[in-house]
Order: C-alpha cells, then structure tokens, then sequence
C-alpha cells in the first residue's frame, strides 16, 4: 500500500506541534510547582506566627529553631515575605528490591514508602537501621 504524499508532509508538522506542546507542559509545571511551594511557605510562615502569638513566643527564636535555612531567609521581614524558595525534593534508591527516599546529605535521613524514618547517611554509605 502507498503511503499519501499529503500524510508524508503532515508527520514532521505534527512532531513540531508535539515538541512544542511537551516543552510548554514542562514550563508550566515548573510554574505550577513554584506557585505551590510559595503558598506552602508563606503559609508555614502564618502559622508560626499566629502559634507565636497565641502562646506569647518569640517568632524570631522559633523561626531559627523550626524554620529550614531557605525559610529563614525568606521571613527576615516578619511582615512581608519578598522571595521563595524552590524546594528541593528527595531523591530514591532501591535497596534489596525495596524503594527508599532520602536527603542528598551527609547526616541525610532515609525514609521508607510510609515516611518513616529508616536509617540515614554516614560517609557517604546509605545506613538503615
């Protein structure tokens, strides 16, 4: 059977159309991802205030205490909140047929499907306990 010279032409066009359209997906879900990880900041940010409020705590004393280094940054002006951050996601690794995630760190914790605290790095090596 012949193939359509017309249906030739078409076939790089649509790849083109596809390209484009895999590429603006990519963008917005890099959109989509910042938008939420600065709602969930600033909402982190609320909340300890209000607590610190209501129990007549210090914010600046929990922030340090509670607050990852990329929050604390972001709440020097404890009335306006001026950047956010990107945040960094875990990273897997399967060890005897089981899917652990856990922080790129040295100190790092492992944690299993369930978010429970499995072991951690040290030297380098992943430790369970």
């Amino acid at each position: 059977m012949k193939i359509s010279e017309n249906l030739k032409e078409l076939y790089p066009k649509i790849n083109s159309l596809l390209g484009e359209i895999d590429s603006e997906m990519k963008d917005n879900i890099k959109k989509i991802k910042k938008d939420y990880v600065n709602n969930l900041t600033e909402e982190k940010i609320k909340l300890l205030k209000l607590i610190c409020e209501g129990e007549e705590l210090n914010f600046n004393e929990m922030k340090n205490k509670y607050l990852n280094d990329k929050e604390k940054k972001l709440s020097k002006d404890s009335n306006d909140i001026k950047e956010i951050y990107n945040e960094d996601l875990l990273d897997t690794i399967e060890i005897k047929g089981k899917t652990y995630f856990y922080e790129n760190k040295e100190k790092g914790m492992i944690y299993d499907s369930e978010s429970k605290v499995v072991g951690s790095i040290k030297n380098g090596l992943h430790v369970l306990f």
